[in-house]
């Protein structure tokens, strides 16, 4: 059984499948955007707890320990080659 929220988004989906103009299409790329960036402000704002820190911490340690990091040398070379 799809929840209210799965409809909702289903039913906007067919809606916005039906604009034809790219003004339109703009305006809501524009709110999305604006969602968007409220949303990562709100979760940078709060604060880690110690269990996330420690989570994130393990994470990086665990990459290192498997040889997953890029030198910054290996990044600008990265990085010239998507110019």
């Amino acid at each position: 059984m799809r929840t209210a929220v799965e409809i909702k988004k289903l039913l906007l989906i067919e809606e916005f499948l039906k604009i034809q103009t790219e003004e339109t299409i703009s305006k809501i790329e524009s709110i999305l955007k604006e969602e968007r960036i409220e949303r990562l402000e709100r979760e940078l704002n709060k604060p880690f707890t110690e269990a996330e820190l420690n989570k994130m911490i393990d994470k990086a340690e665990n990459e290192a320990n498997e040889g997953k990091l890029v030198s910054s040398k290996g990044l600008k070379k990265q990085i010239q080659s998507w110019k």
